[in-house]
């Protein structure tokens, strides 16, 4: 009997402990989570974080809740993405073979951290406004507009000039302009010099005759020489293989030399008049010939990669409208133009009917290579780097994924992707400076948490900005004179009070101005929400700017607004 009280005893004091632990475990679990706070952050500055809701303390929009980062999804986990197993920079929003013809491999929600996935709040993405593109394979255009102007040909133009001083006897170019055939006589030069050189070629003849009466053999040798010696003196005085024989059958001495036209052209340059001296050496005449020209064009640093020699060419002049002329590029210069960036080009250009004149100016389309079909994507939504250059990935459900890729060739607006995307991927096109800020969230999160960030340092933070983005004079000497216990929140305005504009209307700031003073409240955020009296956006609740009239129509044009 004793012994069992004994047990019945213990058995009891078993029970009560084991209440006692699952009572005390239940409070813990409890406490636990409710240590786990609701966080509020600020569309625009995700770095903003604060406890309790309220207003953003850099631009005044409403805080919005955060996710609960930390709390682990319950059931079967979703697929965020698939990508391949061999390279995890292509990616399908469907399950499939990869390029390389494997399984793609599913990345779950859990995942997140290891695939440097950003998680949004849908809310805020709407704040900012995101839009999104899907990635299509195209060929992108490789043509290159440029100017040009016409030159002349450098191989077809020469100098007319002579080697003797002397005096222009006869001058046969009358004129700038003029027509000339080859060989066609252009003037005579009376030279002393000539002269004299002529007057030696006779007396070497003479020699050479008595020496050949002679029997002594050294004279002849002696006055052939001196009569090859003469001739050749006038072959370098530029008299004629023509004229040289002649004097030796007449012995007559011509008093000037005749220049004649080495080959057919138009006289481009006239440096000389009848009766006037000139010099050994002089440059006389330029004369060219304009039946093929040159075109020389500009092309930037960065198209030159899509053209090379024997491209097609479409050339257009204002002095013929409607005519256009074909050519190649038939050489590329060497060097480049620091100053512009640009290296020319040469066209030629057929000119047979002569209605083409140098230095005119020319439109030109040039056809260059194939650049091949790849994954082409907007200018506007690629981050330039330093080092790399990042899109960022659209995955849905307020999750992104920036993305490396290698840039091609730019054409019409579009990079092409030679590495890091695959056609049918969706891309964000406006907002990415956002989202890469919303990246930093995490780690602000875990710095607001920590305690690391205390409220002096958050102030000096706020002082700065305020310094950065001066407010208007009237508000701020009213800011100045009213005290933080006295200062008023204005009232969110309501649709009737905000100007109701659309993105595809005619703004009319005259008549949003009804007090005539030259100054509206404006969202700088969403630019046609527009007021005449201080408040709150409808739309985003971020507390409107007091701008003046030239600054509201220059923030709308500048965001592809109509302005009345």
């Amino acid at each position: 009997m004793k012994n069992q009280k004994i047990f019945l005893i213990g058995l009891a004091l078993i029970i009560i402990a084991a209440a006692l632990y699952f009572v005390f475990s239940a409070d813990g679990s409890s406490e636990n989570t409710s240590d786990e706070k609701q966080l509020y952050t600020c569309g625009m500055h995700p770095d903003v974080i604060s406890e309790t809701p309220g207003d953003c303390p850099i631009c005044g929009m409403k805080l919005v809740p955060m996710k609960n980062t930390s709390a682990k999804n319950s059931g079967e986990q979703k697929v965020l993405f698939w990508r391949a197993p061999m390279d995890p920079n292509e990616i399908y929003d469907k399950p499939g073979k990869s390029k390389m013809g494997m399984d793609l491999v599913p990345v779950y929600e859990d995942e997140e951290g290891a695939s440097g996935i950003v998680s949004i709040d849908p809310t805020i993405v709407q704040n900012m406004n995101v839009k999104t593109e899907l990635v299509e394979s195209k060929s992108l255009s490789s043509q290159v507009v440029t100017n040009g102007v016409l030159t002349t040909n450098e191989k077809n133009e020469y100098i007319v000039t002579t080697r003797v001083n002397g005096w222009i006897e006869n001058l046969y170019i009358n004129y700038t302009g003029q027509h000339v055939k080859k060989g066609e006589k252009l003037m005579d030069i009376y030279s002393p010099e000539l002269v004299s050189a002529q007057e030696e070629l006779i007396t070497a003849l003479n020699y050479q005759k008595a020496a050949g009466n002679t029997s002594i053999s050294g004279m002849k040798e002696s006055g052939n020489a001196l009569l090859k010696n003469a001739k050749r003196k006038l072959q370098l005085l530029e008299l004629s293989d023509n004229d040289i024989n002649n004097l030796e059958s007449s012995g007559e001495v011509k008093t000037f030399v005749t220049l004649y036209a080495q080959n057919s052209g138009t006289v481009l340059e006239k440096n000389v008049l009848a009766g006037q001296k000139i010099m050994a050496g002089m440059p006389l005449l330029k004369i060219s010939d304009l039946s093929k020209l040159w075109l020389t064009a500009d092309v930037y640093e960065y198209e030159l990669s899509k053209i090379m020699e024997g491209s097609k060419a479409e050339i257009k002049f204002n002095y013929l409208p409607g005519k256009t002329y074909i050519g190649k590029i038939s050489f590329i210069y060497p060097t480049l133009e620091p100053k512009t960036r640009t290296a020319k080009i040469r066209i030629d250009i057929n000119n047979s009917n002569g209605e083409l004149k140098p230095a005119m100016f020319a439109n030109v389309v040039i056809e260059g290579k194939n650049l091949g079909s790849h994954p082409a994507v907007p200018e506007n939504a690629v981050l330039r780097g330093g080092r790399k250059d990042i899109v960022i990935i659209a995955l849905g459900d307020g999750k992104f994924k920036p993305q490396e890729v290698t840039l091609g060739v730019y054409s019409e607006g579009y990079y092409q992707i030679l590495d890091g995307l695959t056609a049918g991927n969706k891309i964000v096109t406006s907002a990415q400076f956002l989202i890469d800020s919303e990246s930093n969230l995490k780690a602000a999160v875990a710095q607001f948490s920590s305690g690391q960030v205390s409220q002096k340092e958050e102030q000096k933070k706020t002082d700065v900005i305020n310094q950065e983005m001066p407010m208007p004079s009237d508000t701020k000497t009213k800011t100045e004179k009213t005290k933080p216990t006295e200062t008023k929140e204005a009232e969110t305005a309501t649709h009737e009070e905000i100007s109701p504009l659309v993105r595809t209307g005619v703004i009319d700031l005259m008549s949003i101005d009804k007090n005539k003073d030259g100054k509206v409240y404006q969202d700088l955020m969403d630019w046609n929400v527009i007021s005449d009296e201080p408040g709150r956006c409808p739309l985003c609740n971020m507390k409107l700017s007091e701008v003046s009239l030239d600054e509201a129509k220059k923030n709308l044009i500048e965001n592809g607004f109509k302005i009345k």
